[in-house]
Formats: structure tokens, C-alpha cells, sequence
């Protein structure tokens, strides 16, 4: 004699246990996400006087840089940046129109030891930089010069 059971009941039966185990159960932890790294810096590619006439984006100078002091006239803003990493200072003249002209120098004992600067062309934008000076062991200091009358601004030495 045949039962009248089907097969599948054994198997329904099985697959409801299963579902209610897994719904009562806890879910399982998730693996702790690491840490973001922090973003590395590049090394910086001079130092001191073999800085001097370069680029502080390109050398990676400006990843440590510091704004030491600004000055301000007629709505421009002449600021003295210093990497202490590179040892090394520019100028970076903000809101500067055509002509204007920012600069860099550096004094030992109030004798010029160097000097680099900008002059904002009309394509520049406002916002310009000078190329670095060494500044180890030397008091940089950065100052703008605006036309017609070559009014003059500058922030303190460093």
C-alpha cells in the first residue's frame, strides 16, 4: 500500500527549521574595516640654498608650508611662506592685478643675501608665487610693489 505522503513535506519541514534557526539566530560580526591611511607626503626634493630659483609646488616644499605674516594695501595681500622642511621662503601675492610685483628676499646681518620675484601678467589670475630663497639661518621677509606710484608693502622678517 502507497502513503499518501509526498516527499517534499520531509523536505518543507527541513527548510522551515532552517529558516527559523537562521531568523533567531545572530547575525554574524562583520570584519573590522582598517584604519583610512593617512595620504603620504612627498619628500621634499631640495633643501636650503639648492632651493634657491625654485618652485615650491614642484619640489614639494609647500606640503609643510606656513604663512609666517601678511601685509596688505589697496586690497591686495602679500604673504610670507616658509617650509621648514625645505628651509626655504617665497612670496605669494593674493587679489594682484597686471603689473603688480612681489618678491622675496632674504638678509643676514642687513646685508642682501638673495632675492626672487613676480610680476603679475594678465593671464595669472590674482594670484601669483615667487620662486623660494634659501632661508637657513637667514631672515626672509616678502613684500609687493604696486604701479604707477611703486607703493610697497611687507611683512615682517622671519
Amino acid at each position: 500500500m502507497m502513503s499518501n505522503r509526498r516527499p517534499g513535506g520531509a523536505l518543507a519541514a527541513v527548510l522551515i527549521a532552517a529558516a527559523a534557526t537562521s531568523t533567531f539566530s545572530h547575525p554574524a560580526q562583520a570584519a573590522p574595516e582598517a584604519a583610512p591611511k593617512a595620504p603620504t607626503q612627498a619628500t621634499p626634493t631640495c633643501y636650503a640654498t639648492s632651493c634657491h630659483g625654485l618652485d615650491p609646488i614642484e619640489t614639494h616644499c609647500v606640503d609643510d608650508a606656513v604663512t609666517i605674516d601678511d601685509a596688505a594695501h589697496e586690497g591686495r595681500i602679500v604673504r610670507l611662506r616658509y617650509s621648514a622642511q625645505c628651509r626655504a621662503a617665497w612670496a605669494q601675492l593674493w587679489f594682484g592685478k597686471p603689473e603688480d610685483r612681489a618678491y622675496v628676499r632674504t638678509e643676514e646681518n642687513g646685508h642682501l643675501v638673495a632675492a626672487t620675484s613676480v610680476t603679475v601678467m594678465p593671464w595669472d589670475g590674482n594670484s601669483v608665487y615667487t620662486p623660494m630663497v634659501n632661508d637657513k639661518n637667514l631672515k626672509a621677509k616678502a613684500c609687493m610693489e604696486l604701479p604707477p606710484d611703486s607703493d610697497t608693502a611687507c611683512t615682517i622678517s622671519y
